[in-house]
């Protein structure tokens, strides 16, 4: 006579399905196990999956944990139909050991409780932007942004974030390359900040970057500052991201210079120097200028979220006085030599449709600062 599998008790299935959240617990899908992906039919798609088989014969059984762990919740997995069927066949059975299988369930119960127990407050949608620079390939791992909000005492809404990718894009100086990096960075925020069937709207950004200058102030500009955000900065040399070096209690001095400032021409300069001198030579010639500077720049000048804030304050007073002194059929031509953060911030807190548009400059190795794109137009 043929065994006869043991019927899971119901209440050991719902706590099952509980400590799942109802996903697949198989390391990497997560699928959603109460309704159909392709036609969002709902009902029960999810197989209850024994490590240890319930009987001695069985994948992974045991002569003497079988019997005993036949209908224990600690030998339990949820999973979907193919991959319940995937660790129990022949083939697989060397691959998927008892212990691999103990670590996926635990790790997915693992996560399922901290994203289920963490307060609302805490939570932050990862923003990562990477985009290589002059044929350098430029990555932002979502491992080690995860890393940057845990530190920073901060949980993820979800696995994925919003991810601007534009390494598959050749980067070059011409005109095409700008217009179509701006249009995916456009367009992926437009569709990521979409209103969700479930109404549910990201409340914090944390926002890591590495691009040209130019297009990570496209990035705060089209993220706008209507939701909060924190700003992750990276060592020059180092991989970690973080919001406070907990090395200094360094904070940064702007300085704030202004030359021409009679001048009649309609073109305002704006030169920002903090991570190195920007220079836009004969350029700026007869133009109002507007230097905002440290003393020392240098690529690692932003060490704190106080930082930050400083620079925010008098970028921000910068912008208005520009605005208040040459109207609002000025522009703001922007030539900047500043750390990620810092550019990113430069995008955020400009006010649509309020501020005078900003003409963003782009350094070359050795032609020096050319046009490269235009925001903010009214």
């Amino acid at each position: 006579m043929k065994n006869k599998r043991p019927k899971i008790p119901p209440k050991t299935q719902v706590k099952l399905w509980t400590l799942a959240a109802g996903r697949c617990e198989f390391f990497g899908c997560n699928k959603v196990l109460w309704r159909d992906d392709l036609t969002f039919s709902e009902g029960n798609y999810s197989n209850i999956a024994h490590i240890i088989s319930w009987i001695p014969n069985g994948p992974r059984g045991d002569k003497i944990l079988s019997p005993k762990l036949a209908k224990d919740i600690s030998n339990l997995m949820l999973v979907c139909r193919d991959h319940g069927s995937l660790i129990d066949q022949k083939q697989n059975l060397s691959r998927f050991t008892v212990e691999l299988l103990r670590t996926y369930k635990q790790n997915h119960e693992k996560r399922i409780m901290i994203q289920t127990s963490i307060k609302e407050e805490l939570k932050t949608q990862i923003v990562r932007f990477q985009c290589n620079i002059r044929g350098r390939r430029i990555e932002v791992p979502f491992t080690d942004a995860y890393s940057g909000i845990i530190d920073a005492g901060r949980y993820p809404t979800d696995e994925k974030g919003i991810l601007i990718d534009l390494t598959k894009v050749d980067y070059s100086a011409d005109e095409s390359f700008w217009k179509s990096a701006s249009v995916q960075i456009s367009n992926t925020i437009t569709r990521e900040l979409a209103p969700k069937n479930d109404g549910d709207a990201p409340s914090h950004f944390s926002i890591f970057g590495l691009a040209p200058i130019p297009l990570l102030i496209y990035l705060g500009y089209c993220l706008g500052s209507g939701i909060a955000a924190d700003l992750y900065l990276r060592p020059h040399s180092s991989s970690r991201w973080y919001l406070n070096d907990v090395k200094t209690r360094h904070q940064i001095r702007i300085k704030v210079s202004r030359s021409n400032i009679k001048s009649k021409s309609k073109k305002i300069a704006l030169i920002i120097s903090l991570s190195g001198v920007a220079d836009p030579g004969s350029i700026t010639k007869g133009w109002p200028i507007y230097n905002i500077f440290i003393s020392r720049p240098n690529v690692d000048s932003l060490k704190s979220q106080k930082d930050i804030n400083v620079f925010r304050s008098v970028y921000r007073q910068v912008l208005a006085e520009i605005r208040d002194k040459y109207g609002g059929k000025s522009e703001v031509h922007i030539f900047a030599a500043v750390p990620p953060a810092a550019a990113i911030l430069c995008g955020r807190e400009v006010i649509h449709g309020v501020d005078p548009p900003l003409f963003l400059y782009e350094h070359g190795n050795q032609n020096g600062f050319h046009f490269v794109l235009k925001i903010n137009n009214k």
